[in-house]
Formats: structure tokens, C-alpha cells, sequence
């Protein structure tokens, strides 16, 4: 049989369309199979995702109240200490010093017994900021006093005898009886200040007054010595024979200083003190 060019290029037509179909044919299967492998592989994953909620749920179902509170509670404190640790800034009421503060009580004992900055050394200098905010914001005399004693020796701080003043006569002008006692001393003395003794006597007078005992025996002093006034005489001796102490030695100062306020003063003003003393 003759074949032709034209017969060989048909037939080659052919074979090339038939291996085209049968590619194509394939081609599809595959990519069907690959399909459904994929399906099936999801469907499993999800099979067991809902298992293992099921487990977990039953797991949780199980415990105790108390254990999923416990749960509920440890999420929640480290829930803060993330907000803590994302908070830089933190005040200073967040570290509160190791060393209590002392309560005015304590403290007006302290400055009666004059251990106040002694005190303030024990604590190791731990509540200086607790101290000058209680002085210059809150404006307690107590602590405008120790802050001030404080200034002036340079106990804890740097010495700065002009502020210490200042804080000192803010704690006097509250009626602190230490404070305006320690001031009068300081006149008497010229310390930090000039001597100025008629300065010194109503500073004495005033915390006398207010029952402050070593003011009462340093204005009895003065006045024995010729300054002040006469008339000031009834008061100061009313004010040594009320007082009531334990210390023998100070009864015995008491003693002598009344006798001698006694012999600048007429009977019937002393006669008159004693029974003022009475009522007070």
C-alpha cells in the first residue's frame, strides 16, 4: 500500500489528539484525588479538634470548684503582673519605708525626752521624705519641729540652720510647747540666732503656760535674775507649785526656786498664786 505524505501526516494528527486526550483525562483524575485527600484530611482534623474539646471540657467538668477558682485566680494575678510590669512609672506610696512612722504620740514623747534625732539616727535616716512631706505639706507641728531640728544640726540632711529656724517658728506659732521653749534657749544662748533675752521671755511664758516644765523653770530663772517683769511673778510661781514630778532633783530645783520667787513677792501675791494653783 502507498502511503502518501499526506496519509502520514493524518495519522500522525491522530495519535498526537488521542495522547493530548489521554494526558488531559489524567491530569483531571489527579487533581480529583488530590481534592478529596485534602477533604478527607480536614474532616479528621476536625474529628479530633471536637474530641479533644471534649476531653478538655470533661477534664474541667470534673474538677473541683476550688480547683477552677484557683484557676480563675492565678489568671488574674498574673493578668496584674503584666499590667504592673507594662506600668514604668510608679509612685513613691508603692515602696513604703521598712521603719513605721511614728505617731504624733510617740513623737511629742520623743521631743519631750529630747531623742527625737536621736531616734531619726537609729532608723537610719529611712524616713527623711516621710518627715519633710509631714512638715512642709501637711504642716504638723510636730514634724515642723523635727524637720527644723533636723535642718539645724544637719541630722540626716544637709545642715541649713536658716531653714531649720524658720520651720521651728512655724511649729511655735502652732503652739508646740518644745518648739517655743527650744527658741526662747536658742535666745538665751545666741545660738543660730543673737542673744536676745527679752525675746526669750514670752517665748518661756507661752510654753510655761501650756505646761512644758523646762519653760517654766528657765522663765522662773530669768525672772529671778531681774529680767521681765514683777507682775510676771504671781504667774511663774503658780506655775512651779502646780507642777507634779517623780524626779527628786527637779523637786528639790522646784523648792528653790519657789523660795526665792517667794522673796521677791509680796505674802498676800503669794498667798494668791498658791490658791490660783489650785484651779489649775
Amino acid at each position: 500500500m502507498l502511503i502518501t505524505p499526506t496519509t502520514r501526516l493524518t495519522t500522525i494528527c491522530h495519535y498526537v489528539k488521542t495522547a493530548t486526550f489521554y494526558y488531559v483525562k489524567m491530569t483531571v483524575l489527579v487533581t480529583c484525588t488530590s481534592v478529596s485527600l485534602l477533604a478527607m484530611n480536614a474532616a479528621n482534623a476536625d474529628v479530633n479538634d471536637n474530641d479533644n474539646q471534649t476531653v478538655s471540657s470533661q477534664s474541667i467538668a470534673s474538677q473541683s470548684v476550688g480547683v477552677k477558682e484557683q484557676r480563675i485566680t492565678d489568671s488574674g494575678k498574673r493578668a496584674v503582673a503584666a499590667e504592673k510590669a507594662g506600668n514604668v512609672t510608679s509612685k513613691y506610696s508603692d515602696y513604703p519605708s521598712v521603719i513605721e512612722l511614728y505617731s504624733d504620740d510617740e513623737l511629742n514623747q520623743l521631743i519631750a525626752d529630747n531623742t527625737h534625732l536621736k531616734r531619726v539616727r537609729a532608723d537610719e535616716c529611712q524616713l527623711v521624705a516621710d518627715i519633710k512631706v509631714r512638715a512642709e505639706l501637711v504642716k504638723l507641728p510636730t514634724y515642723q519641729f523635727l524637720w527644723g531640728d533636723m535642718l539645724a544640726w544637719g541630722v540626716c540632711v544637709d545642715k541649713n540652720a536658716e531653714l531649720g529656724i524658720y520651720f521651728m517658728r512655724a511649729a511655735a506659732r502652732q503652739g508646740l510647747p518644745r518648739a517655743l521653749e527650744q527658741l526662747g534657749r536658742y535666745y538665751v544662748q545666741g545660738k543660730f540666732v543673737q542673744q536676745d533675752i527679752e525675746r526669750a521671755l514670752p517665748l518661756f511664758e507661752q510654753s510655761a503656760k501650756l505646761g512644758f516644765l523646762p519653760a517654766k523653770v528657765q522663765w522662773a530663772e530669768l525672772l529671778i535674775k531681774g529680767y521681765g517683769s514683777p507682775y510676771d511673778y504671781q504667774a511663774a510661781y503658780s506655775y512651779l507649785y502646780n507642777t507634779v514630778t517623780a524626779d527628786v532633783k527637779m523637786h528639790n530645783k522646784l523648792t528653790i526656786l519657789l523660795a526665792q520667787l517667794e522673796n521677791l513677792m509680796p505674802k498676800r501675791v503669794v498667798i494668791a498664786a498658791k490658791n490660783a494653783a489650785k484651779y489649775n
